[in-house]
């Protein structure tokens, strides 16, 4: 049985160990300065948001990382960067708990929307989100990394 729950500090290892392994799986190289900053800034709350951990025994095997934004047009959005279940535990409901627990965690916060984005070649990504009831916006997103 899965539990997920907030992660604390102990969990930071893990959780930077599976947002790492969740780069690589999408073919990014990890930069663990980056992930370690961003777990960092989460687990002390200086960004809103939530960190979430999957556990299956006591392994943490599922993470999910995603932080507040508020929009004008769309309000209070949560907005999930960082979402990896471990390919060992896949398809026994682990992503769906990670899920539902952001769902449960975005209301509580009085949430009004959760954006996320998949790559386009990632298909399985994008058929799990739709079955969870995320749907395309049709927006592109447009990126700008500065020197």
């Amino acid at each position: 049985m899965v539990l997920v729950e907030r992660a604390a500090p102990p969990d930071r290892a893990d959780a930077e160990r599976l947002i790492a392994a969740y780069h690589a799986s999408e073919g990014l190289k990890p930069r663990p300065d980056r992930i370690s900053w961003t777990v960092d800034q989460v687990l002390r709350n200086r960004f809103p948001g939530v960190l979430l951990v999957a556990r299956e025994k006591r392994a943490v095997v599922g993470v999910a990382l995603a932080v507040y934004q508020p929009s004008a047009e769309l309000g209070r959005v949560l907005v999930l960067n960082d979402f990896f279940v471990d390919p060992a535990v896949r398809r026994k409901g682990v992503g769906r708990a990670l899920a539902a627990k952001l769902v449960e965690e975005a209301k509580a916060m009085h949430i009004d929307q959760i954006d996320l984005e998949v790559l386009p070649a990632n298909t399985v990504a994008a058929a799990f989100w739709k079955a969870m009831g995320y749907r395309p916006t049709g927006r592109a997103i447009y990126s700008r990394e500065l020197p």
